[in-house]
Order: C-alpha cells, then structure tokens, then sequence
C-alpha cells in the first residue's frame, strides 16, 4: 500500500548576505495513513521547515529547492497556488505552536472556525457556526454553544490551543502536522492535550506528524519517530526501537539529558556537549561530528548516509536506519572523553 505523504530528498534553503542556510537537505520520510510520526531534534534542526515545505508556507527568501513531496501520489510542488489552496486545511491541516499568535485577535472563534467550513465544504453560514459549535464540544471546551461568539483573549492558553485542534480537524483532514502543539504550555495542560490529540486522532483517523524537541512527548504516542539534526534525518526507527535501541550518537546523547525515575537521585544528567554548527558553514562530513563521542576518522570529510541496522524489538522485523559511520550502541564507551569534546 503506498503511503499517505512520501517526502523524497527535500532540500530547502534561505538565502542570506552571508550566504545559503542549508535548512533541510536532503530529507526523505513517509507517513502511511492513520499513523503517527514523530519528529524530534532541537531548535534549528529543521522540523518546522520541513512542515512548513511540506504545505508550501516556506516564505521569502526561503525556498524548497529541490525534491518532492507525494500526498497520495500527487506532487504538492507542481501544483498550481489555487489548487495547493484546496490542499491547506481540507487535506493537510496544521496545529502551530502558538495559538494566541496563530488566532486572528479580532474575530470570533466561530467566525474562524467557519472559514475553512464554508471555503472547502461549502457551507452556509449558519450551518458553519453549529458545525463550529460541535467542534468546540468535540475538543472539550465547555459551554461551546456561548463560547463560540467569543474572542481568542477570552480563553485559556490550553482552551486556544484546543480551539486549534478544532479548526484542523474541520475539515476532516487526512493528515495534521502538530508543530510543537504543548509548547508554550504548561505540563499538566500539555498532557490533556496530547491525549486529546490521541483521542480524536483514534476516532477521526487521521494521520499525525507530531513535530517536537522533548523525546519525552512523542515517547507514548507516536507509531515511529525521526530523529533530525542540522536538517538532517540522522535516526529513524519505531518508537519502541528508538527508545529500547537508539544507535546514533545523538539520539543517544538526547535520551541520557532525560532525567529518569528509575535512577538514583544522586545521578548526574549528561547533557550533550558543544553547539550545534553554524548551518551556513556546515563540516564536510557528519554535521554531529564536533560533539560526538564515538566520532571516526571518516566522519570528518564523508557525509554519513541513512543505512538499515539490525532492530532489537518486534522479533528483529521492524525497521530502524540511521546515518552513522560507527556501529555503537547504547552503553558502550565513548572514543572520545566527553571533556575532550568541543
């Protein structure tokens, strides 16, 4: 069966008086329908552009530059804008991490709820504001039949941000990107809406691509998950896989930064050293090379290549790969001391 969205060899970049940034290069993934996809890596890794090229939001001076983006079987990339506008919101919807900067400040919820309603699925206007009614109640929010006539400043930062679940999913959409949706919120509100999202994803079917930099949030949701860093997708396995077997250098650095209940109180966190590089002045060979431990001679002029590794998890069937010239694993000592490491 072919998948939902096939990303193959996307290459975006932004051009800058001191050059061109290397955003994303060369990132090939797929998401097959009703899965969810996490994505992981820090600020700067190139997960929000890879989400904003897939729906074509990359502004000026931005660019996808190459490659293409398959959503079941049509290349997003050579439709036409009028077209591509069909495809936003009915077909692929997303969830921003802000909602306070993402809602309109001076409509309704209602009224913005209604706009894709009537734009896509052709709706009058009164039959817009009862399907935003039931939107509302859908996702949780008390009183929707009131709450819908007010304005964005009226609710909670959880309450907007389930007001943004709720105009993604009104058009029925195949796919929703959630780009750091629990972001600007706290713990207890970020887990009732990562269940939320679970929830809906589960009676909606819909296909997930949960974009985030805290392995900890993908970790109970997520079918597989795709480590980026330096716009690059350096790991790619279940979520089982990754967490029981990680085998780049980075992901494994990312899971020891995780503070653990299993472990002793007096345990030290071991946070990953160094900086990520400058992405207008790249390294030849692997961008992680600078701050990793288990760093090969090779890895300083030849650019590591995604490669299948055995998997540990689902009887050795499930798939894991990741662009690494070294076989280490979880555990093992470091060739470099992590003091020596830059």
């Amino acid at each position: 069966m072919a998948p939902l969205l096939e990303v193959r060899n996307l290459k975006t970049q932004f051009k800058s008086k001191d050059g061109v940034v290397k955003a994303v290069d060369d990132v090939s993934f797929y998401i097959d329908k009703g899965e969810t996809l996490g994505v992981v890596g820090e600020s700067g890794s190139g997960k929000s552009v890879t989400a904003m090229s897939i729906l074509r939001l990359v502004q000026a001076p931005g660019k996808v530059v190459d490659g293409q983006i398959l959503f079941e079987g049509r290349d997003l990339l050579k439709l036409d804008d009028k077209d591509m506008r069909k495809v936003r919101g009915k077909e692929i919807a997303m969830i921003f991490q802000d909602p306070m900067t993402s809602l309109n400040p001076v409509l309704t919820v209602g009224r913005q709820l209604s706009e894709p309603l009537i734009t896509h699925l052709g709706l009058t206007k009164t039959q817009a504001l009862k399907e935003s009614v039931d939107l509302l109640k859908m996702v949780g929010i008390p009183n929707a039949a009131e709450r819908v006539h007010s304005f964005p400043h009226h609710f909670s930062g959880g309450m907007r941000q389930r007001v943004m679940i709720a105009m993604a999913l009104a058009c029925r959409p195949k796919l929703i990107i959630a780009d750091e949706p629990t972001t600007a919120l706290d713990v207890t509100i970020q887990a009732q809406i990562l269940e939320l999202l679970e929830k809906l994803q589960a009676e909606t079917g819909t296909a997930v691509m949960l974009i985030t930099h805290a392995l900890g949030v993908v970790a109970g949701m997520a079918d597989r998950i795709n480590v980026m860093y330096a716009g690059h997708i350096v790991e790619t396995a279940t979520s089982d896989e990754l967490f029981d077997n990680p085998r780049h250098p980075y992901t494994m650095g990312l899971l020891k930064s995780i503070p653990r209940l299993d472990e002793s109180r007096r345990g030290r966190l071991q946070p990953i050293k160094g900086s990520p590089p400058d992405l207008l002045d790249l390294p030849k060979g692997c961008p992680f090379v600078s701050r990793c431990e288990y760093a090969l001679p090779q890895a300083e002029i030849i650019l590591p290549q995604l490669r299948q590794v055995p998997s540990v998890t689902d009887g050795g069937r499930s798939e894991h790969w990741i662009a690494c010239h070294s076989e280490v694993k979880m555990g093992d000592p470091p060739v470099h001391p992590a003091q020596e490491v830059a």
